[in-house]
């Protein structure tokens, strides 16, 4: 795993080009490790992950699984996914190349997704006899029960148009200019109040469980950290500076 940090951005790159990203523990650990060395950066906003070299991820390594699925290898991830939805900062999956298995369940644990038209995304662990472990509960929540459910029993792999149509990514960008497209995208999440962030990150999660009126009960101190915080004029001119858009 390589971390960087620039300003308000932190990166965090899984950095095995020569196997498309293809996961192991040793991978698997330096994931855990990379999130909470950057979830505990007081001054970033927004947390990039993607992948060196061709791909995002290409899944799990092939040659780890011949000794058998090693017993740290699901709880670590988990760590790790559950800080990324945890922490109160943006989250963001910059996708491209392949986005397969466990490249796609890292991409799920994300806020929000940004994916490059030369993207292959999809769940296959059903074509080998398993199943993709927690991807079972969010991707669901993500797109709903029913195609859910057929992406992850056909085992398929989608396209970023119908990922898209789907709400599987939120941001499609073409992969001539991915570079530059990415760059705008976050410079504008950056730029989102982190009180507000982390108010949105927090009720979002809850919307399918809690009842209404515990989500009241959270959203009224929320809202009034929202309103004391230094971010809320500057945001406000930044929105009258671009005309409302």
């Amino acid at each position: 795993m390589l971390v960087s940090v620039d300003g308000p951005v932190a990166t965090i790159t899984f950095n095995r080009p020569e196997k498309l990203n293809a996961a192991d523990l040793a991978q698997c650990h330096g994931l855990e490790a990379a999130v909470a060395a950057v979830g505990a950066e007081p001054g970033v906003r927004v947390v990039l992950l993607r992948g060196a070299g061709r791909s995002f991820g290409s899944g799990i390594d092939r040659d780890m699984l011949a000794g058998g699925m090693p017993p740290d290898f699901v709880p670590s991830h988990e760590r790790s996914y559950a800080a990324l939805e945890d922490m109160d900062k943006l989250v963001v999956g910059v996708l491209h190349g392949h986005c397969l298995g466990a490249g796609l369940l890292a991409a799920l644990a994300c806020d929000l997704r940004i994916c490059s038209t030369d993207a292959a995304l999809g769940l296959t662990a059903a074509r080998f006899g398993l199943f993709p472990a927690m991807g079972t509960f969010r991707l669901p929540r993500l797109i709903g029960l029913g195609p859910a459910r057929r992406l992850i029993l056909s085992g398929e792999t989608v396209d970023p148009a119908e990922a898209y149509r789907l709400g599987l990514v939120d941001h499609l960008v073409p992969a001539e200019r991915f570079t530059d497209g990415v760059d705008e995208l976050v410079a504008h999440y950056a730029a989102l109040s982190p009180a507000s962030v982390v108010a949105i990150k927090r009720l979002t999660a809850r919307a399918f469980d809690a009842p209404r009126d515990a989500v009241l009960a959270e959203v009224l101190p929320l809202l009034a950290a929202c309103l004391d915080a230094p971010d809320v004029a500057s945001a406000s001119a930044v929105w009258q500076a671009r005309g409302g858009r």
